[in-house]
């Protein structure tokens, strides 16, 4: 998704992970998703997460 796409939605993020060298530049952490090359989900949450939560 575009970065302005995001803007207002709760997101899982996998954070803390070994820097590394992207197209874009230095990535240290990655949006929980899924899908296929033509159609990719982002798993968000329903309800009122706080940050930090924990995902099981």
């Amino acid at each position: 998704p575009k970065p302005e796409e995001l803007i207002g939605k709760k997101v899982i993020i996998v954070a803390n992970l070994r820097p590394r060298q992207m197209k874009f530049g230095l990535s240290e952490g990655m949006l929980l998703s899924g899908g296929d090359s033509e159609h990719l989900c982002l798993a968000t949450f329903e309800g009122n997460p706080l940050p930090g939560d924990k995902v099981s």
